[in-house]
Parts: C-alpha cells; sequence; structure tokens
C-alpha cells in the first residue's frame, strides 16, 4: 500500500486553514501566526509545505479561482436542456443552496484586497467576467433570438443581483431579500423572451 503524500495533506490543511483565517480577518489580516495555530502546525512546517506569505498567498489565491470556477462549471453542465436559464436563477437563490458562509467571505476579502494590490484586482475581475460569460452562454442558448447586447445586459444584471446577495448571506437568512433578488433576476429573464 502505498504511503499518502504527507506534503500535499499538510498543504491542503494549511490552505484550508487560510481560508478560515482570511474568511475571519481578510487577506491581510491573516497572519503566518494566526495561521500556524488554526492549522495546529508549526510555523516553520507553513514554510515548508507551502512557502512563505506570498507563496501561501499565491496557492490561496489559485485555489479558491479554481473551485470556483468548477463550482459554476459544476452548476451549468446540470441544468436542463429545456428551461436552463430560469433553471440557473432559481438555483443561484435557491434558500441556501448555493451560500457557503465562509467563501463568500473569503470572495469579499479577496476583492477588498484587491483594491490595494493590482495584480489581484485583475484577477478578481477576470473572475467576475468569466462567471458573467457563463451566464451569457446559458441566455444565448436559452434566447437565441435576443440581441448580444441585451444578453449581456441581462447577464451582468443577474451577476449583480447574485453577487449583492450572496454578500449578506453571512448575516443570516433574509427571505424577503432572497425573494426579491429572486424575482428581479426573473424579471431580467422577462426582458429576453420574444
Amino acid at each position: 500500500m502505498a504511503r499518502p503524500n504527507l506534503k500535499s495533506e499538510r498543504r491542503e490543511q494549511i490552505l484550508d486553514a487560510f481560508e478560515r483565517c482570511v474568511a475571519r480577518y481578510g487577506l491581510y489580516g491573516a497572519t503566518l501566526d494566526l495561521v500556524s495555530e488554526e492549522a495546529g502546525l508549526a510555523r516553520p512546517l507553513i514554510r515548508h509545505n507551502v512557502g512563505n506569505r506570498e507563496d501561501l498567498i499565491e496557492a490561496f489565491i489559485d485555489r479558491f479561482l479554481a473551485r470556483s470556477d468548477a463550482a459554476t462549471a459544476l452548476m451549468v453542465e446540470h441544468l436542463p436542456g429545456s428551461v436552463p436559464a430560469h433553471a440557473m436563477v432559481n438555483w443561484l437563490f435557491q434558500p441556501d443552496a448555493s451560500s457557503d458562509n465562509q467563501l463568500v467571505l473569503v470572495s469579499s476579502a479577496l476583492i477588498m484586497a484587491g483594491a490595494h494590490d493590482a495584480k489581484l484586482a485583475r484577477m478578481m475581475r477576470s473572475w467576475m467576467a468569466d462567471f458573467i460569460d457563463r451566464v451569457v452562454a446559458v441566455l444565448r442558448k436559452a434566447f437565441p433570438e435576443a440581441t448580444a447586447g441585451d444578453v449581456q445586459a441581462a447577464a451582468a444584471g443577474i451577476a449583480g443581483i447574485y453577487f449583492t446577495y450572496q454578500s449578506m448571506v453571512p448575516l443570516g437568512p433574509d427571505t424577503a431579500l432572497r425573494t426579491g433578488s429572486h424575482e428581479a433576476a426573473l424579471k431580467l429573464l422577462q426582458t429576453l423572451e420574444s
């Protein structure tokens, strides 16, 4: 039986701890001391398994972007062929189905850190553009008669509504906001119907 790759396991343990710290303290507040304590590992083990703070941040951001991309791709892949746009909107605004408070807090922390880091700002803008592009693809398939401009506007609106709603999820359930956001996104779909 092959021995598990301890370095790989430790790396994930450290990245998981860093994620929890970023969710609590922001990207700049998540110090190596806090990560070490959260991971239950000595600081030298963090350096040995991931590298310095810059290496840790880079690995963390890469993992966040990859996981987010995979989750969005999975959602799109599982949309029904008959009504994909409505199914997508229903999935996005389903109570608690697509919300992970920690990931919402992490994405907010990365966006806020991007205000002081041009490279991170570009990455987070690209992250949002990729999400909107996926929504555009679903809308084009569902509404082939709609103009490209109308589809783009509806996709941007749906994404904006979704991310605004998601930003409030860590504060606790808000049925009125969820319901209103869902209805607003459905109204955007109605603008594309011919």
